[in-house]
């Protein structure tokens, strides 16, 4: 975990992991900048941490009855942005940061999403989305954001990206450690046009780079053949760090329920009446086109192998025969709803069993593995032999965490 050596010390988590503590409503998580990467890496496309806490994975889509929930896990640093996930265990000093950098090649899989999106998860804020809601207030309150956003470095930009693509109903965030608010409206053309169309003071105008004309983002090429969400207004809501006033970091919203029909088979509900997680069907198959392409270190030379020079171009109709494959297998034979096969791997916490200074062996987990032969694609994580644990239980509500 990469965390300065004054907040090191023993959270309350290892008490979920062990079944000691258990989450009491469906808790659907992302990572960020202060999280054990190592076992996030771990389920890098999704699966449950602990009973009842299902990790989104460092990008993902699943479905909770009626909606369709997106997410995107770490911040971005555009310096790693491009890169393979090339971090394995032991991590040095600049890769138990580099780690939870975003990467393009998760953005990517994000912006082969089609339809519609009701909510969509990030750590840290999508660039400029302050100035769709009071920024002069914030920069007044926080003048670091202020000098941030005049140097262009407030935010996500492939966020950006994708909260323009996706246009999800709602968009929450964390990281800043402030509780923020902004209505954002979708009126065509690129992001940072709409964003130059904004009502702001000719101050701020004169001081952030994305309002000089000449401004040109450094945006990844949308999916080929793969349309924008057609919603015009997303509600974005940044909340404050846990341990301040409650008011900031805390927040319940009765979501409005999606019109649009849905595969009933989405709609299916438990015997105290929740909703199922389900794999969503389009992503599923976006995961398996892109798996080809997935660059990893090896995790005995740390060496990434060069990319497969004949892998082709992914594109709307090469997902469109994916997801037929999805449709025909899974589907059909009611395989979409995920699976609640927490097991605990690796060991448990126990006083003196690591030291702050150590760092654990990678644990492959059979979640992992489980997935990968779901759909029938090379499990790129399988190094070790698997360990047991106990089972998981049912999910009985839902927080968006």
């Amino acid at each position: 975990m990469s965390v300065p050596r004054r907040y090191r010390h023993l959270g309350d988590f290892h008490k979920y992991y062990s079944g000691q503590s258990r989450a009491p409503v469906l808790t659907i998580v992302i990572g960020g900048n202060h999280e054990a990467s190592n076992y996030l890496f771990e389920l890098y496309h999704g699966g449950w941490l602990a009973p009842n806490i299902y990790y989104l994975g460092a990008a993902g889509v699943i479905r909770y009855g009626p909606w369709r929930i997106a997410g995107l896990s770490g911040i971005y640093d555009k310096r790693d942005y491009r890169k393979p996930h090339h971090e394995r265990l032991p991590h040095d000093r600049q890769s138990i940061k580099s780690v939870y950098h975003v990467r393009e090649c998760d953005v990517r899989k994000l912006l082969s999403v089609s339809g519609d999106v009701d909510v969509c998860l990030s750590h840290d804020w999508p660039a400029w989305v302050e100035l769709f809601g009071d920024c002069e207030e914030l920069y007044a309150s926080k003048p670091p954001f202020h000098e941030s956003a005049k140097k262009d470095g407030l935010g996500n930009e492939p966020a950006t990206q994708l909260l323009d693509h996706l246009r999800p109903a709602y968009w929450f965030s964390g990281h800043m450690h402030v509780r923020f608010y902004a209505a954002v409206q979708h009126t065509g053309g690129t992001i940072d046009e709409t964003v130059r169309k904004l009502d702001v003071s000719e101050t701020l105008r004169s001081k952030l780079p994305v309002f000089d004309n000449r401004y040109t983002a450094a945006l990844t090429s949308a999916t080929p053949g793969v349309e924008k969400s057609k919603n015009t207004t997303t509600s974005f809501l940044a909340l404050g760090k846990v341990g301040q006033d409650p008011d900031t970091y805390l927040n319940l919203l009765e979501l409005d329920h999606p019109s649009r029909s849905e595969n009933a088979q989405y709609l299916e509900r438990t015997t105290n009446d929740k909703y199922h997680l389900y794999y969503d069907e389009e992503w599923l198959a976006i995961t398996r086109a892109s798996n080809d392409s997935l660059q990893l270190a090896n995790p005995e030379t740390l060496v990434v192998p060069p990319s497969r020079r004949n892998t082709p171009q992914i594109t709307a109709e090469t997902i469109a025969g994916h997801q037929t494959w999805v449709r025909e297998n899974l589907t059909a034979k009611g395989l979409l709803k995920i699976p609640q096969n927490f097991v605990a791997h690796a060991p448990f916490h126990a006083a003196g069993l690591v030291g702050t200074e150590e760092q654990p062996v990678e644990y492959p987990n059979a979640q992992t593995s489980a997935f990968a032969e779901l759909l029938q694609m090379q499990n790129k994580f399988e190094v070790l032999e698997m360990g047991s644990g106990s089972e998981g239980e049912e999910s009985d509500g839902i927080e968006f965490g």
